[in-house]
């Protein structure tokens, strides 16, 4: 995966944050955004393992190693290395309900699992796993795909936190019509009451709200309550 000798070519980088007398202007995310060209970088560091650990999420002597939700890490550290964004969005959401709030918030284990990281420094995974959904919105890639057929069956989720959230959306996927309860005013939980503005924007977590309650009115059903 990657380019074979990309980890002796490339060193680790991460975008810079914004400057401290700038942010403490706005509640904006502070990290900044890499190139195109240097998000290709590194995911060229990422070696053809014989066996990736960074994907297989498992609990090691009661610690989190590796993707929880098992993310396939190298297929979509060489697609960004080739290219192939709208591949690598495919790739990810093949297991990720929502790689938007992930790629920000999430404390990585998979960058503690990463190969590399043992002799060097691992994979930006977090951040090209980032790159790849937000591009994604910005070409129009990530559409309401609703369900082909309905089992006209209802199913009624109580809290809308992460987990209820990525629990209404695959039961969705599976043809059923789901409602989301939620006591607070505003859908997404943590998401929206536990985590600031500068690590993961309001206005991110609206986008998906939205995005899955089109989901569910374009294929018949009513919007989340």
């Amino acid at each position: 995966m990657g380019k074979p000798t990309g980890f002796m070519e490339y060193e680790r980088e991460l975008p810079q944050d914004r400057s401290p007398l700038e942010r403490v202007r706005d509640w904006n995310e502070f990290h900044e955004h890499f190139s195109e060209e240097k998000l290709r970088h590194q995911g060229a560091r990422c070696m053809d393992c014989g066996i990736p650990f960074c994907h297989t999420g498992q609990l090691i002597s009661g610690m989190a190693s590796g993707c929880p939700v098992n993310n396939l890490i190298p297929e979509w550290n060489d697609l960004v290395y080739r290219g192939l964004w709208q591949e690598a969005l495919k790739r990810l959401h093949k297991t990720n309900n929502f790689p938007e709030f992930t790629g920000r918030v999430c404390p990585a284990p998979c960058e503690g699992s990463c190969v590399l990281g043992l002799n060097e420094l691992p994979v930006t995974i977090k951040n090209l796993e980032c790159a790849i959904i937000d591009n994604g919105f910005v070409q129009g890639w990530v559409n309401p795909d609703p369900p082909e057929k309905r089992t006209g069956k209802k199913v009624a989720v109580i809290g809308s936190g992460p987990s209820g959230l990525a629990c209404a959306d695959q039961l969705n996927r599976a043809g059923h019509l789901v409602t989301v309860y939620e006591r607070a005013d505003r859908i997404g939980g943590l998401l929206m009451y536990g985590i600031p503005n500068m690590k993961l924007d309001k206005a991110i977590v609206r986008r998906r709200i939205d995005l899955m309650a089109y989901r569910r009115r374009s294929s018949g059903g009513e919007t989340e309550g």
